[in-house]
């Protein structure tokens, strides 16, 4: 009789334990609204939407910068914010899953509020993407990773995160084609030179081009782009539209090209 009742007296133990377990799982969710270290690793303008101590000079600064679509982009914010919450929840798959899940919401909201012309979406789809790949839905982070390219092809950030993706799932001639495409738009770029020397050991040598193929590649516009990681921030600068390469008028003579009123031969 003892033995039976030790036994029901440490069943009941384990239950209560298990109990308390799974009431700090639960309290472990943090409250919607981001804290200020979090808001301390958001993008700028992330920090002057969500902050209730962000003077009327910011949110007109960073709404102009922004657009109209300024009066959505909080959910993108929030969107980063959970993002954030997810990656530092490893281990715990409860919170994880609640964290993912809310970024996901956040993002379904921005993506049916904004423009379709919102300049932002690239980013937008890219973060979306990488946060697909972190939960292993490689399919459809790939399908976010080239709606971005769809929206600009210019978009480094993209191909960068498609590379990597590629990479991280063994696909590697895949993921070296995604990084020599982004080199054919922007040659220059050292992260992009580094990432092809780390996956190749070679130096990407561009190949030369002729006048043509020069005029049918639009030029890489000049931005800085949101930090994805939110590890750091930067300003935010709307993408402007690319613009055609205009091929200079050619003036003068063959013998004399610099001529503008020289007779013709």
């Amino acid at each position: 009789m003892k033995q039976i009742k030790l036994r029901i007296a440490f069943s009941l133990t384990i239950l209560v334990v298990l109990g308390l377990l799974a009431v700090n799982q639960v309290s472990a969710v943090a409250p919607y609204k981001a804290t200020a270290a979090e808001l301390s690793v958001l993008p700028l303008f992330c920090q002057t939407k969500l902050s209730a101590t962000s003077s009327a000079a910011d949110h007109a600064l960073y709404s102009g910068k922004i657009g109209p679509d300024w009066l959505h982009i909080h959910h993108y914010c929030f969107g980063l914010n959970f993002i954030n919450r997810y990656k530092r929840s490893f281990g715990n798959k409860t919170d994880q899953a609640f964290y993912f899940q809310s970024a996901m919401s956040e993002f379904e909201y921005i993506f049916g509020h904004s423009s379709p012309t919102f300049w932002l979406r690239p980013e937008m789809h890219v973060q979306k993407g990488k946060l697909l790949a972190a939960a292993k839905r490689n399919v459809e982070a790939v399908s976010e990773f080239e709606q971005a390219l769809q929206r600009d092809p210019n978009y480094v950030e993209a191909y960068v995160a498609l590379s990597e993706l590629y990479q991280n799932t063994g696909q590697q001639l895949k993921s070296i084609a995604a990084v020599e495409q982004a080199l054919q738009r922007a040659p220059n770029s050292k992260p992009l030179q580094r990432r092809y020397n780390q996956l190749t050991g070679k130096i990407f040598t561009p190949p030369t081009l002729t006048v043509e193929q020069v005029a049918q590649i639009s030029p890489m516009p000049v931005t800085q782009a949101v930090v994805i990681s939110g590890v750091s921030s930067t300003t935010v600068q709307p993408v402007p539209a690319s613009s055609p390469v205009v091929v200079p008028e050619k003036i003068g003579t063959p013998t004399n090209p610099y001529c503008r009123f020289c007779p013709s031969e």
